[in-house]
């Protein structure tokens, strides 16, 4: 339950990272994502993110359920500090309670708006201030809704990372943990760095 909520929050943090990639200082008085590592305003920045090669998406709690896919694009635009991030498409595959990881869907009820601060070379923070995801495994009767709002990713090296990051559960049928544990590392597909 909370790996969908991380897996949500995930994405939105894996654009941010993408902007972290070859970040320059820390004294900037905005932030913001560029494909090139240049002093230049750089507008509209759209964002792909998947689960690092190797790694799974982990929601641990009372029952751990995993992802073997996560695939997230979202929007950068305009400058700002923070510089806000909209996640507009996420995808799950792969989720499940056992090896098999065929008995659970992930589905997106509301796409999470972030925002972006960059704290140092090549490093910020990515938090959500909205969305909602939905985790059902049919096969134990769990069918649970997760709000987004204020999960933190720790961004830096073209990498989002969630390690172990609390995720809360609204409401929903059987066995709904209250919180959960979301630990995810996505990276970027391109270059995308952090300027400010």
């Amino acid at each position: 339950m909370k790996l969908i909520k991380m897996f949500g929050l995930a994405a939105l943090a894996a654009v941010a990272t993408m902007a972290l990639v070859g970040a320059t200082s820390a004294s900037a008085t905005t932030t913001q994502l560029c494909p090139t590592h240049t002093g230049l305003i750089c507008g509209v920045v759209n964002v792909h993110q998947v689960l690092k090669a190797g790694t799974v998406g982990e929601l641990l709690a009372l029952i751990d359920v995993l992802c073997l896919s996560f695939l997230v694009e979202a929007t950068a635009s305009g400058l700002g500090n923070p510089q806000q991030i909209h996640a507009t498409s996420q995808t799950f595959g792969g989720c499940g309670t056992g090896s098999t990881h065929n008995n659970c869907t992930v589905t997106v009820q509301e796409q999470p708006l972030s925002n972006l601060l960059k704290t140092g070379l090549d490093q910020g923070v990515l938090t959500a201030t909205n969305g909602r995801t939905r985790l059902v495994c049919s096969n134990i009767g769990l069918d649970c809704v997760y709000d987004l709002e204020g999960i933190e990713f720790n961004v830096g090296a073209g990498h989002l990372t969630a390690t172990e990051t609390v995720t809360t559960e609204l409401g929903g049928k059987f066995f709904c943990p209250d919180e959960g544990l979301l630990d995810a590392l996505l990276e970027t597909l391109g270059n995308i760095y952090l300027l400010g």
